[in-house]
Formats: C-alpha cells, structure tokens, sequence
C-alpha cells in the first residue's frame, strides 16, 4: 500500500531490481541498456490529432544518427508526417523492456526505493524494487493559466508561496495566516481564498500580489468555465484531441509559440466553419521559423493569400479569463464562443516523483536539485535529490520537462539561465527550441553516452560557459 508520506508495502511477489525509465518519446534514447521503460503512448505523436509536425526533413535532418532519416518521408522542405516519427518512438520503445501504463516512484517500508507501476487497463498495480538511478522524461509540464507564471502555475503552488511569505512574516501575520490555513484545510477553492483576502488589510498584502494576482487569474478561469456559453480549454486539449474542434465556430487561442499554432491549425484543421484569432504580445522566433507557421499563413490569413479563416493579432499579452455578459469570451478586442489557452508551461515537479517529495519533507528532509552536462558540458537534464531519514535516493529527469525546473526546489533566476541556454543550444531562427522533437533526441543520446563513460558532471548552477 502507499501511505501519505509516499511509503509502499512490498508484494510477496516482487521483481528482481530493475533499472527504469518512465516517460518516453524520443527520450527513449536515454534508457539504460536492459532498462524497463514505462510509458503511456500519450505523446503528441500518439494522440495528436494534426498529421504532420511543424518542422521539415531539412529541419529534423540530425535525426538520422538516431535512426531515423525524415527524407525517407517528405521532400526537403515538406512537413514530415506524425505516422512517421510514431513508428520510430515505437521502434525506440520496444528496443528493450517496455509496459504500456504510468508508473510513481515511493520509498517503501524497508526504506528501498520502487516503483509503483500502473499498467494501462489494469486495475492492479505492480510494486518492483529500483535499481540505480531512475530516468525520468515526463514531457511538457502542463500549461498556464492566463494570467499566471511558470513559477505560480496552479492554485496550490500559489498558495503555498504565499503562505510560506506570511509566516516569514512572523506575529504581525499570524492571525491572517491562521485563518487563510483554516479555509485550506476545510477544502476551500480560489474563490473562497480570495474571500477571505479581500478581508486583510492591503498593506499586509502588498508585498505578496503576485501570488494572490496568480490565484485570481484561477479563479477567473474557473468561474469562467462555469459562466461562459462556450469551451474553455487549454490548448492540449484540442491538439491532444480531448475536445473536439467542432465545439465551438469562433474560437480564441491565447499564446504566441508554436503550440498556439498548433492548436489553431487543429481547430481550423478539424472544423471547416471555425474562426480562429490567436492573441499574443508576439509570435515567437521559433514559431514563425516554422514550416506550420508558412503553412498557416498561405492557407488560412487574408495577407498570405488564404481563405481568412485565421487572424495572427500581436501587442496584446493575454491576461486573466474575461467574459462578456452574454457567455463569449473577450480578448486582445476579440470576441469569441471558445478559448483555448497556449501561453506557457509551469514549472513543477514531475508526477512521478510527488510520493518521494512527500517522503522527504514530511520526515523534515529536503528535495534539492542540480543540474547535469557532459564533458563537454552540453546539458543533459536535472537530478532531484531527496534526502530523509539519513538517506538518499535520486532521479534523473531529461527530455523537454528538463528545461522547466521546478519553482520548489530551484530558483527563479536558476530557471531563467536554463531558458536562456537552450535558445543558445538551440537558436530560435531554426525553427527549432530545446523541448522539440531533435533537440530532446541530441540531449537523450548524449546523456546515454556520458552514462556509459562515466562522465556525467553534476553542478549546483549553470557553469559559466552558458552564461551570457
């Protein structure tokens, strides 16, 4: 069983220890040889609805020394087919042991690091002890409410913030504190938070209005969930195929990155009567490099020659969830019956690894981070410590969740220089960034390799070569 700290009681019938990875994708390539991959097939290039990627055979042209050769695909400057590069991460996938379903790590009774694994339609779970350190490549984190910041990405990471503040506080904020930790505990939401805040004095609050600014804009999206005629989705949804782009005619897409563009095309794409507006305070570098971006534009906009179905409005930064009192929302001077929001990634932890965090810090321990390279000191991903009870388990995370580390166990300004290294590894006007298809390959194989040497080199911040 797993308790609330994250322990687990061992099965009778437990595995041998085994290495694992849990998450795939083109990460794949970092699995140890003989590594038990756990993966849900519930990438983009398994579930996405749209046919092609953004990028062309000339674009993805390294990805032959990883097996896969995009001109066998399409012409040069052709958008390479999703069907292609499925069967290739299938093919990377059953290279070794591979179980279809999710999987958490925990401590367990005996203090053995394992794995819960959860295989897809199963009922049952699995308990193997782990061995060695565990590779992690969990994918793109989830996305931002509008409104909110990487680093206060969901209610709790925004409340936790500000509660860690008032308490640092001291007596002038126990009062406060006390009653705000009152409503947490007895399940309340956003909205019953800000209740309560609009009651505090506002100079007591005025050093904390970016958290307490983040939990309005969550609450905003809620209430706007339940007030508004149409969907209010995140982009995901409608590239993942989760909610179909016939829900809705007029559509909003918040975000200027290639995800928002992806999510336009999946609604223009899937819904022949569908009017797209994407809002943003500018398109990104990478995004107009982009064969979806030329794609887009000579189809759909008015300027390129398309048929006017889609509209690229920048100079507007998307904020909070607003809602007409007819049910449409409102944005950038749009009206629209749908919103899908594409703005950005937060910045947490894996799921995998939420068990062990418990473990740690509930047994007054501490979850660190430092950042892995090679020799050559191109960046392989991050290492989360947890360290209680006088031991020490670690995990390697790589792959696209890599380059957003978490808000709780790094700092802000620690986050920012890892952004601004992959832009340099990876420079916008290719078309490319760090968390795309090849770039998540290259980091992969050559973390298996600096495995194999040994020469995977920890440091506790990015080394000064990456430094601007």
């Amino acid at each position: 069983m797993i308790t609330d700290a994250g322990e687990a009681a061992m099965s009778d019938d437990v595995h041998r220890p085994m290495e694992i990875m849990i998450g795939g994708g083109p990460a794949a390539l970092a699995r140890p040889s003989g590594a038990l991959l756990v993966d849900d097939r519930g990438s983009l290039f398994h579930r996405g609805v749209l046919a092609d990627l953004g990028h062309t055979p000339d674009q993805l042209r390294r990805l032959d020394r990883h097996g896969f050769d995009p001109y066998t695909y399409a012409a040069p400057t052709q958008r390479v087919p999703a069907m292609a590069v499925r069967m290739w991460l299938d093919q990377l996938a059953t290279s070794g042991p591979v179980l279809n379903g999710t999987a958490e790590l925990a401590v367990d009774q005996q203090r053995r690091l394992v794995a819960v694994l959860h295989p897809a339609g199963a009922t049952d779970s699995l308990i193997i002890d782990v061995e060695g350190i565990p590779t992690l490549a969990p994918g793109l984190p989830a996305q931002l409410f509008p409104g909110t910041s990487p680093a206060l990405h969901s209610f709790e990471s925004a409340v936790g913030v500000l509660v860690t503040d008032l308490v640092r506080l001291g007596p002038a904020a126990s009062e406060p504190t006390a009653e705000l930790v009152d409503v947490l505990n007895q399940g309340g939401g956003p909205a019953d938070l800000l209740a309560l805040l609009d009651r505090f004095d506002p100079a007591l609050l005025a050093p904390f209005t970016a958290s307490i600014e983040a939990i309005r804009a969550i609450a905003a999206f809620l209430r706007a969930k339940a007030d508004a005629a149409g969907p209010l989705c995140f982009g995901d949804m409608v590239v993942y195929g989760h909610l179909a782009a016939t829900a809705a005619d007029r559509w909003i897409v918040a975000g200027g990155g290639d995800h928002a563009l992806a999510t336009a095309e999946a609604l223009l794409t899937g819904n022949p009567a569908a009017r797209v507006t994407v809002v943003a305070a500018t398109l990104e570098t990478a995004a107009v490099n982009t064969a979806r971006y030329f794609d887009l534009c000579s189809r759909h906009t008015s300027d390129g020659g398309g048929d006017g179905r889609l509209e690229l409005r920048t100079g507007v930064e998307p904020g909070p969830i607003t809602v007409t009192g007819t049910g449409r929302f409102v944005e950038g001077g749009v009206e629209a019956d749908g919103y899908a929001a594409s703005i950005g990634r937060g910045r947490s932890l894996p799921l995998a690894v939420g068990k062990l965090a418990r473990w740690a810090r509930q047994a007054r321990g501490r979850v660190v981070g430092t950042l892995l390279f090679d020799d050559d000191l191109q960046y392989l991903g991050y290492r989360l410590h947890f360290a209680a009870e006088g031991l020490l388990r670690q995990v390697d995370v790589t792959g696209a969740a890599s380059w957003y580390l978490p808000a709780d166990v790094f700092l802000s300004e620690q986050a920012r220089r890892v952004e601004l290294m992959g832009e340099r590894a990876v420079p916008p006007e290719t078309g490319g960034t760090s968390t795309d298809l090849a770039p998540v390959a290259e980091q992969a194989a050559r973390l298996a390799a600096a495995r194999r040497r040994g020469t995977v080199r920890e440091f506790k911040k990015v080394p000064e070569r990456w430094v601007p």
